[in-house]
């Protein structure tokens, strides 16, 4: 849990409880950063998904690939 965040651009930067720092990106374009992560993954997609369905399938490969 973050004691602390602040959004600057496009990323949140937040002091944790432990006192570690985190430092998120934000993407204006979801489907963009899906592709991308999709693409370095090795995960193989349909342009015709939406974005929930994308993030869905690429967040199960993901799990999967980590097992």
């Amino acid at each position: 849990m973050a004691k602390k965040s602040v959004i600057t651009g496009e990323y949140v930067v937040s002091v944790l409880d432990n006192g570690a720092i985190e430092v998120y990106r934000i993407y204006d374009n979801v489907k963009g950063a899906l592709r991308e992560i999709a693409e370095k993954e090795g995960f193989e997609y349909d342009s015709s998904w939406t974005t929930r369905q994308f993030g869905s399938k690429l967040v199960d490969f993901l799990t999967e690939k980590k097992q």
